[in-house]
Order: structure tokens, then C-alpha cells, then sequence
């Protein structure tokens, strides 16, 4: 049994499988405590703009653009939390953090630094041709994780 697990949650049915997945794993263990972690990758916002760009004009856009992932990332979380509520019933601890910047990375660097156990996460499939040229979140983490990973589909 598992008394930390991690679940990388980014709005896709998998992910929300992947919380459901972890919920059963962790069902029949008081002691077990649920992450749902959700990472956003950094944006430039003002990739594009003109030299007449002042800073003034660059620092709002970036903290317009920064807000607008958080918001999401937020319902992001909200609705996986909506998914998890069975095992806060059942007694198991069940908390959520948003972070900004590469995916792949945030997700190992967390759950070795917090000593995570297991990583669940969903598994897109982007076809073989796609993960090979482009890679995938999870293929990342499954070479980058400190931990066990469960892909769920």
C-alpha cells in the first residue's frame, strides 16, 4: 500500500481516471494522502510585440497572461478535487497544488522532494509517430520519476 501518492491532474478524462485510480489505491489505508498536482507550463505573453513594447505594457501583459493560466489551472484542481471527494469521505487526506513551468520536470522535482511514493497520471494517446517526434508529459516522467509511475488510460 501506498501512503503518499502524487496524482499530475490537467483537466483531460484521463487525469480525472487517473484520480479515480488513486482514490482505489489508496481506499482501505487511513493513513494515505492524496497530491493532486496541476503544472502549467510558462507562456510569453508578449512574444511577437514590436520594439515599442514599454516594460510597463510587458509586466501586464505577462500578469494578465499568468492569471488567466492560474484561473484555469484552479478548475483544473476544483474538478479533480470534485473527483477525489470519495476518498475524503473514506477518511483519506486529500490536497492540491498549482505550479508554473515545465510539466515533466515540476512533477519528478515535487515528488522527489516530498518523497512521494507513486505517481498517477493519465496517459494521452498521441499516437507513436507524435510521442516520438514531440515526446509527452508522461513519457518524461516515467524516465525523470524517483517513484513508481501508474499511466492510466
Amino acid at each position: 500500500m501506498y501512503n503518499k501518492i502524487l496524482v499530475a491532474v490537467d483537466g483531460s478524462e484521463n487525469a480525472l481516471r487517473a484520480v479515480g485510480e488513486a482514490v482505489r489505491m489508496a481506499s482501505g489505508n487511513p493513513g494515505a494522502r492524496i497530491s493532486l498536482i496541476t503544472v502549467v507550463p510558462l507562456i510569453n505573453p508578449v512574444f511577437g510585440y514590436g520594439p515599442l513594447v514599454t516594460s510597463q505594457q510587458v509586466e501586464d501583459a505577462e500578469r494578465k497572461a499568468e492569471d488567466e493560466v492560474l484561473k484555469k489551472a484552479e478548475e483544473v484542481v476544483s474538478q479533480a478535487k470534485q473527483a477525489a471527494e470519495l476518498a475524503e469521505t473514506a477518511g483519506i487526506g486529500v490536497e492540491s497544488l498549482v505550479q508554473i513551468g515545465d510539466p515533466a520536470q515540476a512533477i519528478t522535482e515535487y515528488a522527489a522532494k516530498e518523497g512521494y511514493e507513486v505517481i498517477v497520471m493519465g496517459r494521452r494517446g498521441l499516437g507513436m509517430l507524435k510521442e516520438l517526434l514531440l515526446g509527452s508529459v508522461s513519457g518524461k516522467v516515467l524516465q525523470a520519476a524517483p517513484c513508481p509511475v501508474l499511466l492510466v488510460r
